[in-house]
């Protein structure tokens, strides 16, 4: 089990309680604090006054989008810096390549497997691998 030095914050931006329950329970395990929120309005606010140490994130969001999420974050100073992860079932073509081309650093297809959301958190918090039995 990966326990840090300090609790890992992540805010969970989703308009679906299931999804959020998923990531839950995909990340109780490691000892990191979900918070969440359901759209565009809510999610910024939260991340405005939480700081969390990364941001997962659906593109089809209530209160304009995930892609406007990502412009409004990276245009808001203290929390412009929050790496972020987008998970969705979005298959419109290019939809990965603007996350991208907004410093979105990793995007997951949904349905979204513990294994891969796991490594990519440890890609991008630089976290070490838990201890296997």
């Amino acid at each position: 089990m990966l326990q840090p030095a300090r609790a890992i914050k992540i805010l969970v931006i989703n308009d679906s309680v299931d999804f959020h329950l998923l990531i839950e329970s995909y990340l109780e395990d490691y000892g990191i604090f979900c918070l969440s929120e359901t759209d565009v309005v809510q999610g910024t606010a939260t991340a405005i006054r939480e700081q969390p140490d990364l941001i997962l994130f659906d593109i089809d969001l209530p209160g304009g989008g995930g892609l406007l999420f990502l412009d409004r974050l990276r245009s808001t100073l203290p929390i412009s810096n929050i790496p972020v992860i987008v998970v969705t079932a979005q298959t419109a073509p290019g939809i990965q390549a603007t996350a991208r081309a907004q410093s979105a650093v990793a995007v997951l297809d949904k349905p979204i497997k513990k294994e891969d959301l796991i490594d990519v958190i440890r890609q991008v918090l630089g976290t070490p691998p838990p201890n296997r039995c």
